[in-house]
């Protein structure tokens, strides 16, 4: 077990550190090049249908929504993530210098209250590095890495009894594992102490843990989409990343529609081409969004709230999806890719396209998945 322990956690914690990586390299000079190597992996998943979800984000990543509780969320991230690496040093140093100047066992400071800081700021720096970056496999590999924290701490544990003797259980019974206090003592107990049958539990716990989460993974997703102005017809979604009115989107596209030229490029709506059409304010600029090659400005987002109501660009885009017998808001939940076909630039006070233009062909990245809202 210790053997299986050894091989298996360091593995896993690669895998997770890659997965932060993602999140830290996107905005970073070095994204290119991460995601030439990171890219393929994502679309890995995308040959099957019962994969291409992991890929698709639960929580709107530049939209903006009639919810206020989602449009707070975001701005959590942040905090949590200094205070979840604060935390974090703060525990390495009581740890390490406890070491390097022989003191024996650490129990005061941090670990005065709680037994394992260290993971408590690692486990915020997830929650913080998730509400960034909601991918759902970030969800899933953040619950698996819980699970991992725990038993590595537990292992850990181990070896301080075997080290510290008595007054390690002591300091045990009187703090918290990962939590103030020690309540969670009087809890009852979830996973046999030992043995074949505590794998067997574990596992089975996982597996309850991570059908739970994600399924609270897809609710936040629906509700998330209930609060984005969308408007939907049989075989295209209409999604503004601005709060707008379905009247505005919907002239919008009209306008945009109205021209031939564009027509001609649209393919023929029916059971295999689904579209995605995005209503952008023109001075808009997302980069998760394959819509124009910037020259110079600001290359983040750059989402000013006293945009002209009048004048958009409308990004007509055709969805790779696993599913191609979809409608509605369907075309949205099953898709996990766009094409872009034609970006449109409309004044929907004149009623009059001003421009027509050619789109990259995925963002500056490369074809990799990222959010579709």
């Amino acid at each position: 077990m210790a053997n299986f322990k050894k091989a298996f956690v360091p593995a896993a914690w690669i895998f997770y550190v890659v997965i932060v990586f993602e999140i830290l390299y996107m905005i970073s000079p070095f994204a290119l090049y991460f995601y030439s190597a990171y890219g393929p992996w994502l679309n890995f998943f995308h040959q099957s249908r019962y994969t291409a979800w992991l890929t698709g984000f639960f929580l709107p990543h530049f939209s903006q929504t009639t919810s206020p509780v989602l449009n707070w969320l975001p701005k959590l991230s942040d905090p949590l993530v200094y205070a979840g690496v604060g935390l974090f040093f703060v525990g390495f140093i009581q740890i390490y210098g406890a070491k390097l100047l022989r003191r024996g066992a650490v129990t005061g400071g941090l670990y005065k209250f709680i037994r394992h800081p260290q993971y408590v700021g690692l486990a915020i720096v997830g929650v913080g590095t998730l509400l960034h970056w909601p991918r759902f496999l970030v969800l899933v590999m953040f619950v698996t890495m819980l699970f991992l924290y725990y038993f590595l701490a537990c292992y850990e544990e181990e070896r301080c009894w075997q080290k510290f003797g008595d007054a390690y259980r002591a300091y045990q019974e009187r703090t918290g594992m990962f939590f103030p206090g020690s309540f969670l003592h009087k809890l009852p107990r979830l996973l046999p102490p030992s043995g074949g049958k505590r794998i067997v539990a574990a596992l089975a716990l996982y597996a309850v843990v991570m059908a739970a989460t994600t399924g609270l993974g897809y609710w936040l997703r629906d509700y998330s989409l209930s609060h984005l102005s969308t408007l939907y017809r049989e075989n295209m979604a209409v999604i503004s990343p601005a709060v707008l009115t379905k009247d505005e989107m919907n002239q919008a596209v009209r306008v945009a529609m109205g021209s031939a030229e564009v027509r001609e490029k649209l393919p023929n709506p029916g059971q295999t081409a689904k579209l995605l059409v995005y209503v952008v304010p023109v001075e808009w600029r997302l980069p998760d969004v394959p819509m124009e090659v910037t020259q110079g400005g600001p290359r983040g987002h750059h989402v000013p709230g006293d945009f002209d109501r009048r004048r958009y660009k409308v990004l007509f885009t055709q969805v790779r999806t696993q599913a191609p017998a979809i409608h509605y808001e369907k075309i949205i939940k099953e898709a996990h890719g766009r094409d872009p076909i034609v970006l449109v630039k409309v004044d929907t006070g004149t009623a009059q396209i001003t421009g027509i233009e050619t789109p990259p062909p995925h963002v500056r990245w490369g074809d990799i998945p990222t959010p579709l809202f």
